[in-house]
């Protein structure tokens, strides 16, 4: 409220258009608690956009502000590290899905030794059935990942 009655004060006063422009209403949207401090890793984050007033210094004024110069600092830190989590997440689900694809057919293998060794025709076609069906998840595997 505070700052609406500034705003409007500004207005009465005579305000010339470049300072209104600088001085926006306020919205709703705008005081709305930014999701990247209470949801830190939450799906859509990179979309998020500072809100107006965050942003009202120009270049210029920003390198003589100490105070905007410390938030766009830390505003860069916080996006290195959420990239490098998600780098770090990457690489983890990659070898993870690698592991997986070399589980199938290690399972495949077995099944498939079973298989040859088996001496009754029901226990060789069950085994045949399971290998069958771990080299189709290992082929499934390699397609996807």
């Amino acid at each position: 409220r505070g700052y609406c009655r500034s705003r409007a004060a500004m207005q009465h006063l005579g305000a010339d258009s470049d300072t209104l422009a600088l001085y926006q209403p306020l919205k709703a949207q705008d005081l709305v608690v930014s999701k990247e401090v209470t949801e830190e890793n939450r799906h859509g984050q990179g979309s998020d956009r500072l809100t107006w007033f965050w942003r009202i210094n120009n270049a210029e004024d920003s390198q003589k502000n100490q105070w905007m110069n410390e938030f766009y600092r830390v505003n860069w830190l916080k996006a290195k590290a959420q990239y490098d989590r998600w780098s770090e997440e990457l690489k983890l689900v990659q070898h993870e899905m690698f592991w997986t694809v070399s589980w199938f057919g290690t399972q495949e293998a077995t099944w498939r030794l079973r298989a040859d060794k088996s001496i009754k025709d029901g226990h060789k076609a069950y085994a045949e059935k399971q290998a069958s069906m771990w080299a189709k998840f290992s082929a499934e595997g390699l397609k996807n990942f």
